[in-house]
């Protein structure tokens, strides 16, 4: 470790008459220089001063950019190599292994090269170049070696330098430059000097210029501290009670200076978000904050990935459905984004077209098949301007024939796709939304830079990349300054506080783990002394940090979880670094939360909400949605009838693969229902060829799979639907095999579409099929692709109400209804019959356990007319009371839990309440 033992120390206020001298600045991190200047403008104002001039206050490596842009502009300048920015070295390193012979067995080349660079870079900062050839190498020293070797080689044959060379570049010119060099030069807050730093600094002391040092603890506080050490139960009841605390501060004095350090501010960062967010504003939802910008009293230095943000991830998916498939949840959101063209306007109509592609949509699309699909629900009626641009998309990427193509020309091919679907949308950008625009003009602009060190690239791997840029890069949009400061450890290095809470000082998290580089010898970052490199100079590092926290503040807490978050039960001890300081836990109020804040200011009431205004008269006039539907959903639960088919509410579908059961159900019907159509009789089924019959199934198969494919395009592809047919064909076989077995009957109906009458209502109906036997009575049948049972036809709320309502209600001649189960190796019939015999294997009605109290066949249809007339009634009267026949099966296929809210109505014993 070098430190700078020739240069003068000064203090704060010393820094600040500097400054006004005309001195320069220098900090660790950006943070830092952020910090000073907000303190400078502080000292300005005490000193009564209504103007003065900006502090020159930035990062060393700012500085040693700004150096390398002045000569950039000097006459220097053609001698001068061009700075790769840090995505060009990234896509330069990942080059380098990728073509070498120990880069071919990697799995993951980017990760690899991070770590590669990152040695690079530690190599020159701390000067050791020229000693790794000393130590004996492993096999990720040698592959680093050849790696730098070939990666030095191509940036100079290419005139090119790094931002691990920059500075000894700036350093070697730096006598001889013409660049403007300050009179004086100030190091604050650094806790350490790399070898690079200190030679560069040593240049203008040697030419006679001033470099000074800083304390940044230097004034600002009182000799009396309060200082102490507190455990809570886990991380997130130490997250909630750090908050009270900075509220509690923030409330005696708004003019305080609040700091939050969080070791692992990483992984807990979006607990930390949400549980600050409910303390300081608690009747503010995070989803809210978002949509209204309000101003929250604390910010976090951690900013959350590029394409976490939604603006990017819209930009994303527009880009990702011009280059391959997407998955229609994907598709979904991005047909609903607000950053859309028209997105305000059709905003209602898009969630309604979303919903009715659902029932259509494959899980996985691409964008032809997409425009298709909205062709096919007349999505053109429902979002005019949606369907426009995404004609226009469709249209650019037939015409275009993107391929190959060098960055900057991708660049401009992603902003025309974007452009042609109206991105970012017609309503104005709040501030975040600017910011983020603004952030992702700036990676395009990267991404175009990138001709320097790469050719052509494909369109798809252009995407992919841009992709990744976007992951990692960190950002958090700019706010106005606020109170409490809530940063990692790195972040907060050097920055005084009026209040300080350090939390996450478990033994498991404090002091810094080492984390040597791999890619150097070990024993040559333990003899550099390098912060991280060792056990020792890990412990070492995070010991000053310590000592730093508790003499940054006038309080500070020191604060640690008991229990791990990951493993139940773990007790935790407190950092060995804090174990000296005295627990004793700070006293705070108790705030009560919004939530019980209304509970308590309002008084209960209880209503009966199980009724509804009748159907009116009007209504009655006209035939009612639903059909035969309505009593069946009425019979399983009153609510779910009202909800449905009188406020139309629905669930919404998942797209799948192929077809669903009801769909397959309804090829079954289809087929079977042309058969009869050509066949009609009992006695043709029988004197029938094979041939004659096998041809009339494959003929009624082939059309029943062309009119399914004309609702679903894509779920039949050609060998999908052939083996559907031979599916389909045999399964008709199989079926009418088992009508062969019965007496006579003429088929005289199918899919017969009829318009019923019950309680009021008038219902659409469609009958499978009836038949009509040899003495003019007749039996309704309806098809099933699942066994059956003739109870469900049975009781005051049947669950399947369909076949008695034809026939209490359409045909006075019927002497029986069927469920004719169409299944593999589960053919047969399951009837209610007037007499034995109508049906193979079927008793009488009077024979069956289910029907053993009904005295004749004409009290079991005046039982079924009396029980299908209430419900209907009722369901006329407005009666929906939330009462499923059969919870909790009745309720497990139902989409409308969250609206009759049925969980929170059943108490464990007593049922519903």
């Amino acid at each position: 470790m070098s430190s700078p033992l020739s240069f003068q120390k000064i203090t704060l206020n010393e820094v600040f008459e500097r400054l006004d001298a005309g001195a320069t600045v220098v900090t660790p991190n950006r943070r830092l220089a952020s910090a000073l200047k907000d303190k400078f403008d502080r000292y300005q104002i005490e000193q009564n001063k209504v103007a003065w001039c900006s502090a020159d206050i930035l990062p060393f490596s700012a500085l040693i950019k700004r150096h390398y842009l002045d000569t950039l502009y000097s006459e220097r300048a053609s001698k001068l190599p061009l700075l790769l920015t840090p995505t060009q070295e990234q896509v330069l390193w990942e080059s380098v292994i990728q073509s070498s012979d120990a880069g071919k067995s990697l799995l993951k080349i980017p990760q690899t090269a991070e770590l590669v660079r990152e040695a690079w870079q530690l190599a020159h900062a701390w000067q050791f170049v020229s000693k790794l050839s000393d130590f004996y190498p492993n096999e990720d020293t040698r592959a680093f070696l050849e790696w730098a070797a070939a990666y030095e080689q191509l940036t100079l044959h290419h005139q090119q330098t790094d931002s691990a060379r920059v500075c000894d570049l700036i350093t070697e010119q730096y006598a001889s430059s013409e660049i403007k060099k300050p009179d004086a030069l100030i190091a604050y807050g650094f806790d350490i000097f790399t070898p690079q730093q200190q030679a560069f600094l040593n240049q203008p002391q040697l030419l006679g210029y001033q470099v000074l040092t800083a304390n940044t603890l230097a004034g600002g506080h009182n000799s009396t501290k309060q200082i102490q050490r507190v455990g809570y139960v886990n991380c997130y009841q130490e997250i909630y009670q750090a908050a009270i605390w900075a509220r509690t501060r923030l409330e005696a004095d708004d003019n305080v200076q609040i700091g939050i350090i969080v070791p692992a501010l990483s992984n807990y960062r979006n607990a930390i978000v949400r549980i600050f967010t409910t303390v300081m504003r608690p009747d503010v939802t995070e989803a809210l904050l978002v949509t209204e910008e309000r101003l929250m009293p604390f910010n976090l230095s951690l900013g959350s990935a590029l394409t976490a943000y939604p603006l990017i991830d819209t930009a994303f998916s527009i880009l990702s459905l011009v280059s391959q498939k997407l998955e229609f949840e994907q598709i979904s959101h991005l047909l609903r984004s607000p950053f859309l063209a028209g997105a305000e306007v059709e905003m209602n109509q898009r969630a309604l077209l979303d919903a009715k592609m659902r029932q259509y949509a494959d899980p996985v699309m691409s964008l032809p098949q997409l425009v298709a699909l909205i062709e096919q629900v007349n999505g053109s009626a429902y979002c005019p301007i949606l369907v426009q641009h995404l004609s226009a998309l469709s249209a650019f990427k037939r015409n275009t024939h993107v391929q190959m193509g060098r960055h900057g020309e991708l660049v401009q091919i992603v902003s025309a796709i974007l452009q042609l679907v109206g991105f970012p949308g017609e309503r104005g950008l709040n501030s975040t939304e600017h910011q983020t625009i603004n952030k992702w003009h700036e990676l395009l602009t990267d991404f175009a830079t990138l001709d320097c060190v790469k050719q052509e690239v494909h369109f798809n791997e252009a995407v992919s990349y841009l992709r990744r840029m976007a992951m990692d890069t960190l950002f958090q949009p700019e706010t106005p300054d606020v109170p409490i400061q809530i940063l990692g450890v790195l972040e907060a290095e050097g920055i005084c506080f009026d209040h300080l809470w350090v939390m996450g000082l478990s033994e498991e998290q404090w002091p810094l783990r080492p984390r040597p580089n791999p890619f150097l010898p070990l024993e040559l970052q333990r003899s550099m002394e390098l912060p991280l490199g060792s056990t020792h100079q890990s412990y070492a590092r995070s010991e000053r940090l310590t000592n730093g926290w508790l003499s940054s503040a006038n309080e500070v807490i020191l604060s640690y979880p008991q229990h791990s978050d990951d493993r139940d039960g773990h007790v935790l001890k407190p950092s060995p670094l804090i174990k000296f300081i005295q627990e004793k836990a700070p006293v705070l109020p108790s705030y009560i939360s919004h939530r019980d804040l209304i509970i308590e200011s309002g008084k209960l009431e209880s209503v009966i909400d199980d009724q509804v205004p009748p159907l009116s008269n009007e209504v009655l006039q006209t035939t009612v949605s639903g059909g035969t539907a309505l009593i069946k959903d009425y019979a399983a639960c009153p609510f779910r009838a009202w909800a449905k088919h009188r406020l139309n509410a629905d669930g919404l579908k998942t797209p799948r693969i192929g077809l669903n059961a009801m769909e397959r159900g309804s090829l079954v019907h289809d087929v079977l229902a042309q058969a009869w159509h050509q066949l009609k009789s009992k006695d043709t089924l029988d004197t029938i060829s094979d041939t004659g019959l096998q041809e009339i199934l494959v003929n009624a198969a082939n059309r029943a799979i062309q009119s399914m494919k004309r609702k679903r395009p894509n779920a039949l592809p050609e060998r999908f639907a052939s083996i559907e047919q031979q599916r389909l064909v045999k399964l008709a076989q199989e079926w009418l095999a088992i009508e062969k077995q019965r007496e006579f009957f003429t088929v005289i109906t199918v899919e017969d579409k009829r318009c019923i009458q019950v309680g009021g209502l008038k219902l659409e109906t469609r009958l499978d099929r009836v038949d009509q036997l040899d003495n003019g009575q007749t039996i309704i049948i309806d098809y099933k692709t699942s066994k059956q049972s003739v109870v469900a036809m049975i009781g005051d709320r049947p669950q399947e109400p369909q076949l008695p309502l034809y026939v209490v209600m359409t045909s006075k001649l019927s002497v029986g209804v069927a469920f004719a189960t169409v299944k593999r190796g589960q053919m047969e019939f399951s009837a209610i019959i007037k007499d034995a015999g109508l049906l193979p294997g079927i008793k009488s009605f009077s024979d069956l356990t289910a029907c053993k109290h009904f005295n004749s066949w004409d009290e079991l249809i005046a039982t079924w007319q009396q029980d299908l007339t209430k419900l209907a009634k009722d369901f006329v009267s407005g009666h929906v009371q939330v009462d499923p026949k059969n919870y909790p099966v009745t309720c497990d296929y139902c989409d409308m839990q969250s609206f009759c809210r049925i969980n929170e109505r059943v108490s464990g014993k007593d049922g519903l309440r």
